[in-house]
């Protein structure tokens, strides 16, 4: 029979195992608590959002601009990127969907300018063979790096597919999928449920939350429209902490020291957590397993939750 320190050698070695096979097929996390987005032609807003402290500032080609301003967009786009400072805010061109006609431009005019986005946007990816077809117009850039991929899950379609589009980014070689995004609204109006009932979504963005975690990716979080309710927002953006969510999206600069301070630990849980993970260290080394940590019994799981926020949270 093994005795209680063999079984916990064995749960450290086997998690260790999959830690190392979860880690071949992500990064190294960047924070995307707050995700903005400003139309691509608006050259005003885009140097506004550039002065933001903001995670990740992404510039729109698709909904927010009108279909006469598509290439209107694109140019200032490239001009954005190439002039203006966004300090440490991550720059991402948001592109249109492979069922819109027209991402092929946007792909071609956006990474043939001299200056990248630090990351791709795609929306309304449905099937694995539209992530196939990504790929390819990717790699027709000539690009000899992967492209940061961040894509948007908004159909019934897509959340069925979600598995098989992940495993289908992930084994190209043109792109490097880092996330996940939620558009609800889209995916509301496809099931022909009602935005204001949040049992609508509740089973997509557990199901997003899920299969991004499972496969090394972020999950992002959906806009809240009501932007001037700050507590509304507040409160589903904590819900969305705690449901798994690495971010969530804005679409007004004021969301944004609201969302992220929801999607970050306060003080005193860094605190917790620190001290847990040393208590677990020095319970190993008695050879204890499970054990009491300020009236809780603490096992490996309650260690992971600890050292997530550590691994993310740690400089703060």
């Amino acid at each position: 029979m093994l005795t209680s320190s063999l079984v916990s050698r064995v749960i450290i070695m086997t998690s260790s195992i999959h830690r190392g096979l979860s880690s071949s097929m992500s990064i190294p996390p960047r924070r995307r608590r707050a995700l903005l987005y400003m139309p691509g032609d608006d050259l005003r807003k885009i140097t506004k959002a550039a002065s933001l402290d903001v995670d990740l500032a992404v510039l729109d080609c698709e909904d927010a601009v009108a279909l006469s301003r598509k290439g209107d967009a694109r140019t200032t786009i490239k001009m954005a990127l190439e002039a203006l400072d966004f300090g440490g805010t991550e720059r991402g061109v948001r592109v249109n969907s492979v069922s819109s006609g027209l991402i092929e431009d946007d792909i071609t005019s956006i990474l043939g300018g001299s200056t990248l986005p630090d990351v791709l946007m795609v929306p309304k990816v449905d099937t694995p063979e539209e992530a196939v077809y990504i790929s390819e117009l990717v790699s027709k850039s000539g690009l000899t790096s992967p492209v940061p991929l961040i894509f948007q899950t908004e159909s019934a379609l897509g959340l069925v597919n979600l598995r098989e589009i992940i495993l289908s980014l992930q084994r190209s070689t043109a792109l490097r999928a880092e996330a996940v995004v939620f558009g609800a609204d889209d995916y509301v109006s496809d099931i022909r449920g009602s935005r204001d009932d949040i049992m609508a979504v509740v089973y997509a963005r557990q199901k997003i939350v899920t299969l991004a975690r499972a496969y090394g990716l972020q999950p992002i979080d959906r806009v809240y429209i009501e932007y001037k309710d700050t507590e509304g927002l507040r409160a589903e953006s904590e819900q969305g902490f705690g449901f798994g969510f690495s971010g969530k999206q804005c679409i007004h600069p004021g969301q944004i020291p609201i969302v992220q301070q929801a999607f970050s630990p306060s003080p005193s849980q860094m605190e917790h957590a620190r001290a847990l993970i040393a208590a677990f260290s020095e319970n190993q080394a008695a050879g204890k397993g499970a054990f009491s940590f300020r009236g809780k019994m603490i096992d490996r799981p309650t260690l992971l939750q600890a050292q997530n926020l550590v691994d993310m949270f740690g400089e703060t």
